[in-house]
């Protein structure tokens, strides 16, 4: 097909350094094509197969009209609106018949027609034209209208229909080059003889979203000039080059969809993937998990009830890979509830594909890691190969060879969930329901993944919220989830399981899916059911006693189960709680006490967490076990860490959290010194002498509640000078201190009923609040997603700002921490390792990229008592400007401590030091 010259002269991308130029025949031509190849190679097989229901699953008819989508995405380029931004070549356009003003000051409205908006109207006109209902126009067009990250809403689509503002679109001639180019791309894609046909389709929401999705990646993968060059001369003829976008694709080197073969034996599998030892057993759980994962008759929810220690990330990974063989899945994503559990995961994912590779398993793919400190982890930044022609591909890596590695280009918020494998923290499955630039994107790269979700049970109300909506898109992908939870609330089981079937045309109000447990819960359809496991036979008898809220009378305790060595975790939940408790520590067993909490820099943060699993992880792994020593903790150790101690000093919590951390207590077969031979879990952080007991403030107002403590404080009280016995007790325990039964001694009750009504509203209210700014759930059929991503906070963020929009209560403010010298310099922290500590830092400049990724292994998460905005400005005030140009390090204000590490924020005073992290004092001086 040959096009007018008026067509011709039409351009998507404006001259580069050498004059090149780009026709917008070109850059449709390219982006059809690339949006073909992706389609062919690239995306999941399920993501096809979503593609192709609306077509009565016709592969072929759905690869056409992504392709014309995709070509035809830019057609609002076609536009005076557009055109006239560059003089040279919209005097071109001019000179072949496309007449608009002299300069981008005749058309002030511009911008109500931005060429997304535009190429929505023009599609949808050129398809009515054709005896489209305007309503199904529309489901092709927001497609376009999305392409540039946001779905336009209804206000944007009136304020730039083209009799609202003709002179934007043009007339006559415009129109049609306007129509020319749709039907070019038509023929060339080969749709122009089946759109009378498809004009009664009904395109769901999924279809949209997904086709938006993949229209943005074929537009910037056609847009790279580095892969796509530009033409030279006036009018380029319009000339078919098949190798043109195939030389590309294969410089840029996109992996493919993941294709495993699992093992048919569940015992082969296991030990052959997660290198049990010989003659070593998948425990029940295990098998049950796979049995189910090989039964399904087709993709759903899957709930794994089981204890600490049981395997239940081994279990779901095995059911990962069954699942994608079964139903075409290209990747696998794990989801956690924090950086530190994320990391230790990734190295258990990336063993585990390895393991797959050794087996001659076509596994290789990108991987990545996904949360905000994700480059100053050593194995990722491993896996990213040497050399990167124009950022694009990779060659082989040096080092160690792994079953995949990461890839440059898809890197960054925007593109790093499409790589067939993600290990990230839970924000950024959460941000799949939060309306924000680019979702789709996100959802594109959902669709095509089992999800696995562990410890389900770690998020508040407002997380859940959020949890929920992504679970009802997911439903509506027919994505296979697996969720993981040693101590699973049966009212959140039940959302959960709510939540999925919705997306599968169910409705709320799932019957409790059981009691039981170890147990499995599975959906099928819009039905679900519960199943028990046998239980392993591993179990741990917990004596549980109760300890006043007094430090000598913790130093007592310790003194006397320690006498003759062994390993107690002490958990606080409140950062002053663990350093005040550390202070008396300290003094009675110098140099024997560990400090973990949130308040350390990255560097900081990632080698205590490789110090503790050296020292109290797995037997394989703890190499230096100390003869006695006594870790003080936040909630940090709470969660998927595979440590392992000899004795529990805890806060009260939520029950389940308590369990969690109960967990970590007898968690390996070992010997013990003979005084804590017996696992024994004192409770404190109340005072459970009154009644109701007195509740430690911070943690009953800002942390849990107080109605959870009360209601956990009631089932725990009931055990003291008895046990508990892991993991029979579990779900009882849990069942009981989340069910809606009245609990606890009438003396009890009516500070327990005060708590409730108050936990009730502010539940109420911050599920409210977390529905502001999230997407709407998958509408009916035919019905165009505009509007689907009104109130956009703009782009999501996994650092900490980022993750206060799926998270309750302020962002955390993060800074940048330097020391000062003598001389009034700054430095570097001196203890960073490698040579890393004491280098000067410059002021006048932005510092090299080398010392500017040191400094962004400082930063430091500071207080909420510091998230306000007279702190921030007095650290940025203290920031030198030149820093804004370093693009590693441009977000981050700078808190600088002297040599003894001693700084103020708000005139209040602080101190720094690698062992204890961050600490704020209550005064000034």
């Amino acid at each position: 097909m040959t096009l007018s010259d008026a067509a011709r002269s039409v351009w998507a991308k404006s001259p580069d350094d050498e004059g090149g130029w780009l026709p917008l025949w070109q850059h449709m031509e390219d982006s059809a094509a690339v949006a073909g190849a992706l389609f062919d190679d690239w995306l999941a097989p399920n993501v096809v197969r979503l593609f192709a229901e609306p077509f009565g699953g016709e592969r072929d008819v759905a690869r056409r009209v992504l392709t014309f989508l995709a070509g035809v995405h830019d057609l609002g380029k076609a536009t005076p609106a557009f055109a006239v931004q560059h003089i040279s070549l919209a005097q071109r356009m001019r000179e072949h018949g496309l007449y608009m003003p002299a300069n981008k000051a005749a058309l002030p409205d511009r911008w109500l027609a931005h060429h997304s908006v535009a190429g929505h109207h023009l599609l949808v006109r050129w398809l009515a034209g054709r005896g489209w209902p305007k309503n199904t126009a529309r489901t092709w067009g927001v497609v376009l209208g999305g392409h540039h990250g946001t779905t336009p809403d209804s206000d944007s689509v009136k304020a730039a229909r083209p009799d609202e503002v003709p002179e934007l679109y043009g007339s006559d001639t415009w129109r049609e080059v306007q129509d020319e180019l749709a039907s070019f791309v038509a023929m060339r894609t080969g749709i122009e003889s089946e759109l009378d046909a498809l004009a009664d389709i009904r395109l769901s929401a999924q279809f949209q979203v997904l086709a938006t999705g993949l229209v943005i990646v074929s537009d910037w993968i056609a847009s790279n000039q580095d892969l796509l060059p530009y033409h030279r001369g006036s009018l380029p003829p319009v000339r078919a080059d098949e190798t043109r976008v195939r030389r590309a694709l294969r410089r840029l080197r996109l992996p493919e969809p993941w294709r495993p073969r699992p093992l048919p034996d569940v015992s082969t599998l296991f030990s052959q993937r997660f290198r049990l030892p010989a003659g070593a057993e998948p425990r029940p759980v295990q098998r049950a998990v796979h049995e189910l994962a090989c039964q399904l008759p087709e993709p759903g929810l899957l709930v794994v009830e089981a204890p600490m220690g049981e395997g239940k990330t081994e279990a779901a990974l095995a059911a990962a890979e069954v699942f994608a063989a079964r139903w075409n899945l290209g990747g696998v994503l794990v989801a956690l509830p924090t950086q530190a559990t994320t990391d230790a995961m990734f190295a258990r994912v990336l063993a585990w594909l390895d393991a797959m590779g050794a087996d001659d398993q076509q596994v290789s793919g990108a991987i990545t890691l996904g949360h905000g400190k994700a480059r100053f982890n050593r194995l990722f930044q491993g896996l990213f190969q040497s050399g990167r022609p124009a950022q694009i591909g990779c060659d082989e890596a040096d080092g160690p060879r792994h079953s995949v590695a990461a890839h440059a280009w898809l890197t960054g918020r925007k593109k790093a969930l499409l790589a067939n494998f993600a290990v990230v923290t839970i924000d950024q499955l959460l941000f799949a329901g939060l309306t924000s630039r680019h979702l789709m994107l996100r959802h594109l790269a959902l669709a095509g993944k089992v999800v696995v979700i562990d410890e389900i049970h770690a998020y508040d109300a407002y997380m859940n919220s959020y949890l929920t909506k992504v679970l009802t898109w997911l439903g509506a992908y027919k994505v296979p989830v697996v969720a993981l939870s040693a101590t699973l609330p049966p009212e959140q089981r039940s959302a959960l399981v709510d939540a999925y079937q919705r997306g599968r045309g169910g409705t709320a109000g799932q019957p409790d899916a059981g009691t039981a447990y170890p147990a499995l819960t599975s959906t099928t359809g819009t039905s679900s059911e519960s199943r028990a496991v046998r239980p392993s036979g591993r179990s741990t008898s917990v004596a549980v006693t109760a300890l006043t809220d007094d430090l000598d009378q913790l130093v007592s305790v310790l003194r006397d189960a320690l006498a003759d060595g062994g390993a107690a975790l002490v958990v606080r939940n409140t950062v002053r709680r663990v350093l005040a408790a550390a202070d008396r520590l300290e003094r009675e067993f110098p140099g024997e006490v560990t400090v973990a909490h949130s308040r350390f820099i990255v560097a900081d943060r990632l080698r205590k967490d490789t110090e503790l699993l050296d020292g109290f992880g797995a037997p394989g792994r703890a190499s230096r076990r100390p003869w006695r020593h006594i870790v003080v903790a936040s909630q940090v150790v709470e969660q998927s860490l595979d440590v392992d101690f000899d004795l529990l000093v805890t806060d009260l919590a939520p029950v389940d959290l308590v369990l969690q951390r109960m967990g970590r207590l007898h968690r390996h077969q070992r010997d013990r010194p003979r005084r804590v031979s017996t696992a024994r879990v004192y409770l404190t952080g109340a005072d459970f002498g009154a009644a109701p007991p007195e509740l430690e403030p911070a943690a009953a107002r800002h942390v849990y509640g107080a109605y959870p403590l009360l209601r956990s404080a009631v089932v725990l009280a009931e055990r003291f000078g008895r046990t508990i016995e892991l993991p029979g007790d579990i779900a009882d325990l849990v069942r009981r201190a989340y069910g809606a039964d009245e609990i606890g001694p009438p003396e009890w009750r009516e500070a327990m009923a005060a708590a409730r009504a108050t936990w009730l509203e502010r539940t109420e209210k911050r599920e409210r609040k977390a529905g502001t700014f999230q997407i709407a759930p998958p509408s009916r059929p035919g019905k165009a997603i505009i509007g689907w991503l009104s109130a956009s906070i703009g782009e999501t963020d996994d650092e900490a700002q980022g993750q206060g929009q799926v998270r309750d209560g302020a962002p955390s403010l993060e800074a940048l921490l330097l020391v000062r010298d003598e001389d009034g310099r700054w430095r570097t922290p001196g203890w960073l390792p490698d040579g890393a500590g004491n280098l000067p830092v410059p002021r006048e400049e932005p510092p090299p990229d080398d010392l500017a990724e040191t400094m962004a292994a400082c930063v430091l998460r500071l207080p909420l008592t510091f998230s306000n905005p007279d702190a921030e400005d007095e650290l940025w005030q203290a920031t030198p400007p030149a820093w804004e140009q370093s693009p590693l390090i441009y977000r981050q204000p700078v808190l600088v401590v002297d040599r003894g590490g001693y700084g103020r924020i708000n005139d209040r005073s602080l101190r720094y030091t690698p062992e204890r992290g961050l600490e704020v004092f209550d005064s000034a001086g």
